[in-house]
């Protein structure tokens, strides 16, 4: 298993690689296909990097705050291209020179990330090969997460749809004693009235 900077490097050639094939490629289609692969592995190489790799940097590694901050701000430029794509269509004449812009700030990331930051952690003394579990293990969690979802939202589907016949039946219930509360009470108030006129009924007898 490659260690947490290994493992940093295979990400920046396999996003460098789908943008090779990006400038290659000819077809609106076909190249909405790999902008959409390249920006989901941009999203999960910079959660991974934002959630455990950054935080152990910033902690152990000499000028690693200064590195994280500026690294951590390059990564918002990026996330807010991915987020203005997303919203465009592969017909959009914006689209192709949209995703060059993102091509250019991820190659500076890139760069600036592999000659300082990388070689700085590198000499450090950080353990590399655990960071490097850590992140392999949270990139299967998160590439993971997508069909665990689906699965968790069919079943809830299912459960919601059981729950609504159920409940469905139990204002039905509901009615049926309402209406015999109600013929209780209708039956009540006609008893009451006829014992109240009897009684009314005698009195006005007895004194005549």
């Amino acid at each position: 298993m490659p260690n947490a900077t290994q493992m940093i490097r295979q990400d920046h050639k396999k996003v460098e690689g789908l943008f090779k094939k990006f400038e290659q490629t000819k077809g609106s289609q076909a190249k909405r296909r790999l902008a959409e692969n390249a920006m989901a592995e941009l999203e999960v190489h910079a959660a991974l990097e934002e959630e455990i790799f950054y935080p152990a940097v910033k902690n152990e590694v000499d000028d690693g705050s200064s590195m994280v901050q500026e690294a951590i701000e390059e990564h918002q430029t990026v996330k807010q291209l991915i987020s203005e794509l997303k919203r465009m269509e592969e017909a959009d004449e914006e689209f192709e020179s949209q995703f060059s812009q993102l091509m250019e700030n991820v190659q500076h990331h890139v760069e600036e990330e592999e000659s300082e930051m990388l070689p700085k952690v590198e000499e450090s003394e950080l353990d590399l090969n655990s960071l490097g579990q850590q992140m392999a293990q949270r990139k299967q969690e998160m590439q993971n997460g997508g069909r665990a979802t689906k699965k968790a939202s069919n079943a809830g589907s299912g459960r919601k749809s059981a729950g609504s016949k159920s409940t469905a039946r139990k204002p039905a219930g509901k009615k049926a004693g309402s209406k015999t509360a109600a013929r209780k009470t209708g039956s009540t108030k006609k008893s009451t009235g006829r014992k109240a006129t009897k009684k009314s009924g005698s009195r006005s007898r007895r004194r005549a």
